[in-house]
């Protein structure tokens, strides 16, 4: 029966991870229900008596909230089965392995260590328990957030969005100081209800009760400082240095249909529409963002044929009729014979010139990134499974692009510079300009990718994407939420431009400062603020505070395998060497008892105060 209590709270916590997670209806999700979504799986797996139990709970837990918050994979062109089944099993094994960490402190703790917890007489205990719970759920979605089979989708910290002011702490801890944070107050939750039972028949009810209050307070404290921070953080005035008149154009063209020309046609009628906007204020528009994987063919070959194609007007004549530079989502190729193709974002200067391009490094992995690939007959599988894709190859290093900037001062600067060094025939003098990255759809997940860009002078993510196959509005909103945590992390101004949404600017401390509904053709023309770069602990340190925990969970796991060796032999040696009823034997029965005494034993004056 109480099995199927822990399977019904794991089922539990799962639907409300899922719920608080951007989902079909709460669009944002719900930092409230984050709050309470690990209780009822902190219960569960306490009360777990062996690691196969906990392992049940873990990979239930994690298959059914990947398959709840990210059911929208079913709708992945060619790879839908595998890529939605697939993946929810290999989540759930992924969490299901962390349960030998859940367990083992229960695993590896003293006899002693046992009675004294059962008794309550042990006050270590319980703030332990609620710290190592927390500690290696972080420690589980960093690891399902990174390398090569990374998924930072499904996580708690995707479930603290409208609460600006606390997700302010990602530029010092990044996702993870909020995963924390939040895996802290289910923990604390959980373990009330679990203390009920054992403080009943306790003779250190007080003392446990103590102990609980001073970790609610210190939970507390750390929610207080975190907000005190946002509050700070969201308050303080950022001036931009510089402007950058752009374009964003949202097409939300069915990628299914694969009707390059009309994609085009329509993002270029939409370009025109929104460059009037320039003309009639006498203003210019310092560059125009497509999305992800609009043109088809491949470039630098393909420049010859845009030059004529579509045959209404063709893109490259398009580009130098406007005099704006263009970054625009197509392949490039790295090696036609071994089928070494990148999902890249091309740039076109104001001329209509192909000048260079940036290729996703950081892929999908068995959609965009297929093991064995170069070989022929694995090529046939794929093709004959899913019909047009071989999978891309991952960017070699990271670009950054300049784009000449026109009004660079914004009109609110509180200085203002006047140079007549160009004015005595300075040629030498550099015209104001904005250092860009394009990280491409799931690139702006991938802290290792965005740092890089970030470290190496990118000033603006420019982020181009495609996730209409996923036909819900779910999906657009989850990857916006994960996306925008980087313009936190590293204090910059991200840009987004979506086939099918959420297309929008981001500023320095997550909030939306312009945006185009989902699922609707339009193209938004903003001035884009940039603003100084700082080096935040974040940008400086990356992902520190996981690794501290799996640092302090090695160094804890160490010693408690040494002590549980150590106490195994000695117990061993004992029952070797000492006889019963020799003189030895009864100094240890002595021993035994005094030790059982000082755990059980009642202080009745403490039950008279």
């Amino acid at each position: 029966m109480f099995q199927v209590l822990q399977i019904l709270c794991t089922i539990l916590s799962s639907f409300i991870l899922a719920l608080a997670i951007p989902n079909e209806f709460l669009t944002f999700g719900s930092p409230l229900l984050g709050l309470f979504a690990l209780f009822p799986f902190y219960i569960a797996q306490s009360r777990s008596k062996s690691l196969w139990g906990i392992f049940l709970l873990c990979f239930l837990h994690g298959s059914l909230t990947h398959l709840l918050s990210s059911f929208w994979l079913g709708n992945f062109p060619g790879f839908a089965i595998f890529t939605l089944g697939a993946s929810d099993i290999g989540t759930g094994f992924f969490e299901g392995f962390f349960a030998l960490a859940f367990y083992f402190p229960r695993l590896f703790a003293k006899k002693s260590e046992k009675l004294s917890g059962l008794s309550c007489q042990n006050h270590f205990a319980l703030p332990f328990r609620i710290f190592w719970f927390s500690g290696v759920y972080t420690i589980w979605e960093y690891c399902k957030s990174t390398g090569f089979l990374a998924y930072p989708w499904g996580t708690i910290s995707m479930c603290a969005y409208e609460w600006n002011f606390l997700t302010q702490i990602a530029d010092i801890t990044g996702v993870y100081g909020i995963t924390f944070l939040f895996a802290l107050v289910s923990a604390l939750l959980g373990e009330g209800p679990l203390l009920i039972g054992s403080l009943a028949n306790s003779a250190a009810a007080k003392n446990t009760f103590i102990s609980y209050k001073k970790t609610c307070i210190t939970v507390l404290a750390l929610f207080l400082v975190s907000f005190c921070y946002g509050i700070y953080q969201v308050a303080l005035e950022r001036h931009p240095v510089k402007t950058m008149s752009t374009i964003l154009v949202q097409q939300n063209r069915n990628p299914h249909r694969r009707i390059e020309e009309e994609n085009i046609l329509l993002a270029e009628k939409l370009t025109e529409e929104a460059l009037e906007g320039y003309s009639e204020s006498d203003e210019k528009c310092d560059l125009v963002v497509w999305s992800e994987a609009v043109l088809s063919k491949r470039f630098p070959t393909a420049e010859v044929y845009y030059k004529f194609f579509p045959s209404d007007e063709p893109l490259i004549k398009f580009i130098k009729k406007h005099r704006t530079p263009f970054i625009i989502g197509g392949p490039v190729v790295f090696n036609d014979e071994n089928h070494e193709y990148g999902n890249s974002a091309l740039l076109f200067d104001k001329d209509g010139k192909y000048s260079g391009s940036y290729t996703k490094m950081h892929l999908v992995p068995f959609a965009e990134l297929i093991p064995l690939r170069k070989y022929e007959k694995v090529r046939s599988i794929i093709k004959s499974m899913v019909g047009f894709s071989y999978g891309w190859t991952p960017g070699k290093r990271p670009v950054l692009f300049e784009i000449a900037l026109t009004n660079p001062q914004p009109d609110n600067e509180p200085y203002k510079i006047i140079s007549i060094a160009e004015a005595n025939g300075n040629s030498n003098k550099k015209k104001p300009s904005a250092i860009l990255s394009t990280p491409i759809c799931f690139d702006d997940s991938a802290n290792e990718v965005c740092r890089a860009l970030y470290r190496l002078g990118s000033e603006v993510f420019v982020n181009i994407t495609n996730d209409s196959w996923s036909k819900t509005e779910s999906a657009e909103i989850q990857h916006f939420v994960v996306a925008h945590y980087r313009s936190i992390e590293y204090r910059t101004t991200t840009i987004r431009s979506a086939n099918a949404g959420y297309t929008c600017v981001i500023d320095p401390t997550g909030r939306v400062l312009a945006e185009l509904p989902l699922f609707q053709e339009d193209a938004l023309s903003y001035k884009v603020p940039i603003f100084e770069r700082k080096m935040t602990v974040y940008a400086i340190f990356g992902d520190w505070l996981p690794w501290s925990l799996i640092l302090l969970a090695f160094a804890y796991i160490f010693f408690a395998v040494k002590r549980k060796t150590e106490e195994e032999k000695a117990l061993k040696d004992i029952k070797l060497t000492l006889l019963p009823h020799t003189i030895e034997w009864y100094e240890l029965w002595d021993s035994v008892m005094e030790s059982y005494e000082n755990i059980f034993s009642i202080d009745w004056n403490k039950w008279n105060m």
